[in-house]
């Protein structure tokens, strides 16, 4: 059932979207971070011995997916996070502005909460700390905030066994995602700096093909990386003149151009979001400026 083992800690990779990899605590305070790894996998888990703590490492879809199938268990979440676990409203327009989802849109993604990842509000039980130290027995966890995802996005660091989860900081060769409302490039890029730090043996992630790979800060600096290609390849584009980010967003720098996932997700919607968030950095940094409803290059 468990994809690698270290101690109490036991990590079980997930599926495709909207599933994500798990990380169980098999210890005196039995604990599971993410629970959206794969339904009959974590009913066989939840057979052998309650779990007494469901923690969430943000608050999107495919990290709270089986959220419901541990009702009695407490909710641990962070504070800047805790709001979209209370309300349905909350917890959809934290993705998009309500001004760009039309009411198709809204009922689509609406239903898809409710009847996939069965959505169903409820108040955290604790809220996490930056550096606050968790111990479930044998086990002692250091809660990382790592903002830029989310606002409240959490790792941890497996202090003994010398392990980090990154959680959806996820080290894939695609790239972070910093494409809702309150998504950071600046804080994603800090919290990656700042996990680099950390010496580990392991480095255990929300997606990928495995989810584990070793400890070696190359992974972290060639994830931010992508972040400044992505930058390259947008002030390439505006080298060949004046853009609105209507033009940009078709350009498709991140995604490719306009297309579905799991036929709710207009990735157009992320694309413009997350140029938008270039944008903003780029005009910040000098290297770019807004006249007139476009954006071109501000040279000396």
């Amino acid at each position: 059932m468990f994809d690698f083992e270290k101690g109490k800690v036991r990590f079980i990779r997930g599926g495709k979207y909207p599933q994500s990899n798990s990380v169980l605590i098999d210890d005196n305070i039995r604990t599971i971070i993410d629970p959206a790894c794969n339904e009959e996998k974590l009913l066989s888990i939840r057979r052998e011995r309650p779990i007494e703590v469901v923690i969430n490492s943000h608050g999107h879809e495919d990290h709270i997916l089986y959220n419901c199938l541990f009702p009695d268990a407490q909710l641990w979440v962070h504070n800047l996070d805790a709001g979209v676990f209370k309300d349905m409203d909350v917890f959809i327009h934290q993705f998009f502005p309500p001004n760009d989802m039309d009411e198709k849109t809204t009922a689509a993604w609406t239903q898809f909460f409710t009847e996939v990842v069965k959505y169903q509000p409820r108040e955290p039980d604790r809220l996490l700390e930056d550096e606050e130290i968790l111990d479930f027995g044998q086990t002692r966890v250091q809660v990382l905030h790592t903002p830029g995802h989310t606002p409240g996005h959490l790792s941890f660091h497996f202090l003994d066994e010398r392990m980090i989860f990154f959680a959806d900081l996820d080290l894939v060769k695609f790239g972070p995602y910093y494409g809702d409302n309150a998504s950071s490039i600046d804080n994603t890029i800090k919290s990656l700096q700042r996990l680099a730090k950390i010496d580990a043996d392991v480095y255990l992630v929300s997606h990928g093909k495995k989810g584990i790979l070793d400890g070696d800060p190359a992974h972290i600096q060639r994830y931010i990386d992508v972040i400044y290609q992505r930058e390259e390849k947008l002030l390439t584009f505006l080298a060949s003149g004046p853009k609105t980010l209507q033009e940009i967003t078709a350009h498709g720098i991140i995604y490719g151009g306009h297309r579905l996932a799991n036929g709710t997700w207009d990735l157009s919607m992320s694309e413009k979001s997350m140029m938008q968030k270039h944008l903003e950095r780029l005009e910040r940094i000098g290297n770019v400026k807004e006249e007139n409803g476009t954006y071109i290059l501000a040279g000396p």
